[in-house]
């Protein structure tokens, strides 16, 4: 799968190939966590799209049965036919549709003719139609696609400079077009799939940190979040997060529930016990305490906030793997995950993720770290897996689509360049 990017935020120009190990190296603010980012947001609108119809659907079936309430309350008196407030009520007869669906609007269609309701405005019928009609799925796409990117860039991922430059993002397999998308000063204007994405799922890692917040994660939303007509009378009180932090959130919180449903092949297994051993232990959500705990080998316990977050950062992939969230048909995306890790770790940290994509999950990694990178190009050769891995260097706005190793070096070992002048400095007396 390939990417290609036109005027994204700091990004001029991209192409990048997303099979096997992608890695973006570069210095801060040239738009590698964009990347991934947009790639998350794309893939997550792309399989989410079903529950927003049903989700716009529903809010035109509440307010019409909302409607035809007042209208029915303004004839009859209540308290003493408590049967029209039990059918007709905005959460009860909503409830019956989620149950019954057009089953429940037939009923209160009969109860209206034998009590000869029919002087009183109450339009069933196009409670049913609604129910009924075909969604449209195009526009329930571009819909998901934009609250994706609201939820992400909070709607903002034009290149500012220039107010009438077009943003173009475009996906291909081979010669097969997938998904083409253009935006004017972040209004979209063309919204076209063409074909099924080469991933169902994508999980976006930005720090393992969440494992402690794990309590505050609990009482955010995202645009995407799914709400019963309750949840959204209280939705104004709830803080609004990223749609990738609660994702992940609620994917390593469900792990130790659901591990023994997903059966693992052996080389899976491998290299959980070598996760283990790493970190010499595993890491568990325990939810009476609404926690993440460590449980080291010695069976001694040690709540999330007690723990380095470089363990962490092995803990979170541990999870994820354990119970199916990582496989084939998954993209793992992780923006550098350097930041929390010593060198040495670093190295480990690499080696588990070429194991994984030697195992058929994809990865794409930003990175700042020459340690990492390097230890990622050696790792995939000596796994022969030079087919299947791609280097990129982000400067300047540009994203090339060639590997360029040398330069990637090169760039980011500039402050040792600057040492050295500074001893120079010194030698001569400066």
């Amino acid at each position: 799968m390939e990417l290609k990017l036109k005027n994204i935020g700091m990004i001029k120009e991209a192409s990048v190939k997303i099979d096997g190990l992608t890695v973006i190296a570069g210095e801060n603010s040239t738009g590698k966590s964009t990347i991934g980012k947009l790639l998350f947001s794309i893939i997550k609108s792309s399989s989410r799209y079903n529950e927003d119809l049903e989700e716009n659907k529903e809010d035109k079936i509440i307010s019409l049965i909302r409607e035809n309430y007042f209208e029915l309350r303004k004839e009859v008196n209540f308290s003493e036919n408590i049967e029209y407030r039990n059918l007709f009520s905005t959460y009860s007869f909503n409830r019956d549709i989620r149950r019954y669906g057009q089953d429940a609007i037939d009923e209160r269609i009969e109860f209206i003719q034998e009590k000869d309701l029919s002087k009183i405005k109450i339009n069933l019928l196009h409670i049913k139609k609604i129910l009924l009609e075909d969604s449209n799925i195009e526009e329930a796409q571009k819909n998901a696609f934009k609250k994706s990117l609201i939820s992400e860039f909070k709607g903002k991922i034009s290149t500012q400079n220039d107010l009438n430059e077009t943003t173009s993002i475009k996906i291909s397999d081979a010669e097969n077009k997938i998904l083409e998308i253009e935006l004017l000063n972040d209004e979209i204007q063309q919204y076209n799939l063409f074909d099924e994405l080469s991933f169902s799922d994508a999980t976006f890692i930005e720090t393992p940190i969440l494992m402690q917040l794990s309590e505050a994660m609990s009482s955010s939303k995202t645009y995407f979040e799914e709400f019963s007509f309750d949840d959204r009378m209280r939705t104004m009180s709830r803080p609004n997060i990223p749609l990738h932090i609660k994702n992940l959130d609620n994917k390593i919180k469900l792990s130790y529930d659901v591990d023994d449903l997903f059966e693992k092949s052996d080389n899976i297994e491998k290299i959980l016990i070598n996760l283990s051993l790493i970190i010499d232990g595993e890491f568990q959500y325990v939810r009476k305490e609404r926690d993440f705990k460590y449980i080291s080998k010695e069976g001694k316990s040690f709540n999330s906030l007690n723990i380095a977050t470089g363990m962490k950062a092995f803990g979170v992939i541990h999870i994820l793997l354990k119970n199916g969230i990582l496989n084939k048909n998954s993209l793992l995306i992780i923006d550098e995950p350097e930041v929390h890790l010593h060198p040495k770790w670093q190295l480990k940290y690499a080696e588990f993720i070429v194991k994984l994509v030697k195992n058929d999950i994809s990865v794409l990694i930003t990175s700042h770290s020459p340690y990492m990178i390097e230890a990622l190009k050696r790792y995939s050769d000596r796994e022969n897996l030079q087919n299947k891995t791609n280097f990129y260097l982000a400067s300047d706005g540009i994203i090339e689509d060639k590997n360029k190793l040398q330069e990637i070096y090169e760039k980011l070992s500039e402050p040792f360049d600057e040492f050295e002048k500074m001893d120079s400095d010194v030698l001569n007396g400066k």
